[in-house]
């Protein structure tokens, strides 16, 4: 049997009653599978959707929903239809269904939006229709096989029922759990990374848990939002290194020194003078946009430094993104 003879062709029979673990199944093949596509196997992607021999299963939702989008990712348009149309046919107002077969009508000329299809959506088959995020929620799971069935001791209905969705829940938070060790250390590694590659001369580079600041080891300003010459190579050579870097937040914090009678906290329009022109020279040397960069004041009692003349300075605050 070939992958687009592998959805059933005829007028599905209603949805059963399902026993409690038929959900918590759904969802582990259904994250096996997403794992697969994501990983670019759409072949072991089909398999996993199709390999389950409990109807409950490969006739949910979820697992029915996903096998339509692996079958359109391979260009498989007609199969992709049917296991769409067979989710509406059970669920009539199911809108990710009509969504797509609205867009495969659309992409193969069909339907009353065809014309305005062909103008708007030019697209290939393999990005038709994208896999769904909702569905699952940790991408990188991949479970073990389950043993025979008949390696199993028998149990009774009951029993076996509590049995297998007790395993269930128990693979799914391990799967969870290792998912979010993954990218816990793709956090550590993207803000390690970033910390050496924007650490330049004259500044104290801090790795915290989500963050990376570049602390200036010496004032950058001589009064008011005035960068000396110093100051504006200092922000250029980190605006440089910037300027490679992707999926990043820049935020800069302006300081000010402590003045005798003035407010010890609440921060002031001066710190924020600062860090806005701190912001320009950053965005001029990278070539980010100025927009992209977020300024604020910082608390006067949040100073870097013990002196004056070193708090006329601004801190950056670099925070990446990663992918969950």
């Amino acid at each position: 049997m070939t992958a687009t003879e592998s959805v059933p062709q005829t007028v599905p029979e209603p949805r059963m009653d399902r026993d409690p673990g038929t959900d918590l199944r759904a969802e582990l093949v259904v994250a096996r599978a997403s794992a697969a596509a994501r990983a670019g196997d759409l072949d072991a992607a089909l398999r996993e959707l199709n390999r389950c021999d409990d109807p409950a299963v490969t006739r949910h939702h979820d697992v029915t929903d996903l096998r339509a989008r692996v079958h359109a990712q391979r260009g498989e348009l007609a199969a992709a239809e049917r296991c769409w149309q067979q989710l509406l046919d059970e669920h009539p107002q199911d809108e990710s269904a009509a969504a797509g077969l609205d867009r495969l009508r659309r992409f193969r000329g069909r339907g009353p939006a065809a014309a305005v299809g062909r103008a708007r959506h030019r697209f290939r088959p393999a990005v038709a229709v994208v896999l769904c995020a909702g569905a699952v929620t940790a991408a990188t799971w991949a479970l073990a096989p389950q043993p025979p069935s008949d390696a199993r001791e028998p149990q009774s209905g009951s029993a076996a029922v509590a049995r297998d969705e007790r395993d269930v829940r128990q693979e799914l938070t391990e799967q969870r759990e290792r998912a979010a060790a993954a990218a816990e250390a793709r956090r550590t590694k993207a803000l390690d990374a970033l910390a050496k590659a924007v650490r330049t001369p004259g500044t104290r580079v801090e790795r915290h848990e989500d963050s990376v600041q570049v602390v200036f080891e010496q004032g950058l300003f001589s009064e008011a939002a005035e960068l000396t010459r110093t100051g504006a190579a200092q922000l250029a050579r980190v605006g440089e290194r910037l300027a490679g870097q992707r999926n990043l937040r820049v935020g800069v914090l302006g300081h000010i020194a402590q003045v005798p009678g003035a407010p010890a906290s609440g921060g002031s329009v001066t710190s924020l003078w600062r860090a806005m022109a701190a912001a320009r020279a950053l965005s001029d040397a990278s070539g980010r946009p100025l927009a992209g960069f977020s300024v604020a004041s910082a608390e006067q009692r949040d100073a870097p430094h013990g002196t004056d003349a070193a708090n006329r300075t601004v801190t950056v605050i670099l925070t990446p993104h990663t992918a969950s």
